[in-house]
């Protein structure tokens, strides 16, 4: 592919013209095992926001906005946001759903955190304004979104 050659051609350009210091990559994997940074590439992926998308032609005062989420394990999180009520499922999770909490955080540093019950369903009471992230936690690990507008 003409992609693959021109690749192959700048990187012997950079080694050639300015290559890395030696030990350089054995560093780098180094500082980022000892800054347990694994638990940062576990986010959850924002896949539909409603506020994305064309508004619905329905009677009434449909001013939910849904968000889902999908995490490299290959679960899920639907969640609603509704004034100051925040609902939502965890689909697909192979563990311990009494060992889940979720929380919705803002950038203040305010977190309201709940637990899941027996299918994945969750409810929070909180106001969400400004930016949001979503943290689903369990006794192994967490994943969080990135921070979104509401």
């Amino acid at each position: 592919m003409k992609d693959d050659s021109l690749l192959d051609d700048l990187r012997e350009m950079w080694l050639l013209a300015d290559p890395p210091p030696p030990g350089l990559a054995a560093g780098m994997i180094a500082t980022v095992a000892a800054a347990d940074l694994d638990s940062e590439w576990e986010l959850l992926v924002l896949v539909r926001d409603s506020a994305d998308e064309p508004a619905a032609q329905v009677r009434g005062l449909a001013s939910a906005r849904i968000l889902y989420f999908t995490a490299a394990e290959g679960w899920s999180l639907d969640a609603e946001i509704d004034g100051d009520q925040v609902r939502g499922q965890l689909l697909d999770f192979d563990g311990d759903m009494g060992s889940v909490e979720v929380a919705v955080e803002a950038r203040d540093g305010e977190s309201v955190t709940s637990g899941l019950d027996e299918v994945g369903f969750f409810a929070i009471t909180a106001e969400v304004s400004g930016e949001i992230r979503f943290t689903v936690s369990n006794g192994t690990g967490s994943a969080s979104s990135r921070w979104i507008e509401v």
